[in-house]
């Protein structure tokens, strides 16, 4: 095993033994190639944290989450003559899809007057044909990641209009976060008339 000096005097253990005289550059990624894939998450499922509108923070998982995208809003195309939740559409990665506001579609109000810049997430259907949607908020926060026993069934601590988009609650320190369904959300885009 070697133990080495890295960087500014941080000491790192190796799980591969190399001696000094022999310790090239491919003896380092080697050295290195076991650390990388050990996985180091944190346990449960991923779920990307965001604000949904003023005073609501809002969670929904990742497992049909393409990308994440900051966008500037002459990038994306107006439809006229569509509900009030509808931004318009983009073309990102050769791939054209309709972006909506989430809050105005989940009937909260909304803190994306004529912003400059859109925080979307991307999702891709799970049946086919494959369909992107993006769901714009007002700002992504990170990816968290909450174990099963975590999740607490939705309380009268919610507002009444989430209810039927939420598939669960997470207790964050003093506050109630709602976990928002796709499918859910997904459905109620289809319900429109």
């Amino acid at each position: 095993m070697y133990s080495g000096r890295i960087g500014y005097g941080s000491t790192r253990s190796y799980g591969v033994a190399v001696s000094m005289e022999t310790f090239s550059a491919a003896a380092k990624v080697q050295a290195n190639l076991k650390e990388l894939f050990q996985s180091k998450l944190a346990p449960g499922d991923a779920y990307v944290k965001f604000q949904l509108s003023s005073g609501i923070t809002a969670l929904l998982s990742m497992r049909q989450v393409k990308e994440s995208l900051i966008v500037e809003a002459s990038q994306i195309t107006p439809l006229p003559n569509m509900p009030e939740f509808t931004i318009g559409i983009i073309n990102s990665r050769d791939r054209v899809f309709c972006i909506f506001d989430l809050a105005l579609l989940l009937k909260l109000s909304s803190e994306l007057i004529a912003p400059r810049q859109h925080q979307i997430i991307v999702f891709q259907t799970v049946a086919e044909p494959k369909i992107y949607v993006g769901l714009t908020v007002t700002q992504l926060q990170g990816i968290i990641r909450i174990s099963k026993e975590q999740i607490q069934l939705p309380n009268n601590s919610i507002d009444e209009e989430l209810m039927p988009y939420i598939s669960g609650v997470i207790k964050q320190q003093e506050t109630t976060v709602p976990i928002l369904n796709f499918e859910n959300i997904l459905q109620a885009l289809i319900s429109q008339p």
